[in-house]
């Protein structure tokens, strides 16, 4: 008698450890599912709000390069709003791959052997030179935008577009103020607020 309440005892467990590794499987496999849902959800949106063709990075220098050497008043608002939104989408595509790297140093940031083999890697300099450079350029496209709205009466839009191009470019003026866009952006958007004082140019120890 006792030796058949051991069997059904241990057979019992063994049902409800099957059992329990079902639930388990179950749930893993609804979790993977929904993860997989999630991803094609945010793909889509993404897609949306990216298009479904990548800026060809050349074509943005070509352009940019031709449209900021014309006088302000030649330049075709039209083409610095397109240069601007592919040289945002193209920075948007380097950050991507440059976030990961973030994090993998962040969460090995307790170990400077990994995070100085990982910084070592050639293509980071390349990364942070093309984010750099397509950032730039999208925040002169805004510089000129707001610079044109200004001229033609636009305070409004003058404004943020010149907000745009302050807030997004990077604050301190290593290289002084010629050629700062922040700076620059700043000059503006005092004047049109009827601000005086010297701005905040770069550290100098």
């Amino acid at each position: 008698m006792t030796n058949i309440l051991l069997k059904s005892s241990k057979t019992r467990n063994l049902y409800s450890w099957i059992l329990a590794a079902a639930v388990f499987s179950l749930g893993a496999n609804s979790i993977a599912a929904q993860d997989l849902v999630n991803l094609d959800d945010e793909r889509t949106k993404q897609l949306q709000e990216l298009g479904v063709l990548l800026p060809n990075p050349e074509e943005i220098k070509r352009l940019s390069s031709e449209e900021f050497g014309k006088p302000l008043d030649q330049q075709d608002a039209e083409v610095l709003d397109e240069i601007a939104r592919d040289a945002n989408t193209y920075a948007n595509l380097v950050s991507k791959i440059t976030d990961e790297y973030d994090d993998y140093i962040r969460d090995n940031s307790r170990y400077d052997f990994v995070v100085e083999e990982v910084q070592k890697a050639p293509v980071v300099d390349v990364y942070l030179t093309a984010d750099n450079e397509f950032k730039t350029i999208r925040n002169q496209a805004y510089l000129n935008l707001g610079k044109i709205a200004l001229a033609d009466g636009d305070q409004m839009k003058a404004f943020l577009l010149l907000n745009d191009a302050f807030r997004l470019s990077p604050f301190s003026c290593a290289n002084g103020t010629e050629g700062c866009i922040r700076y620059e952006a700043e000059q503006l958007m005092k004047g049109q607020l009827g601000i005086e004082g010297q701005s905040y140019i770069n550290w100098e120890k």
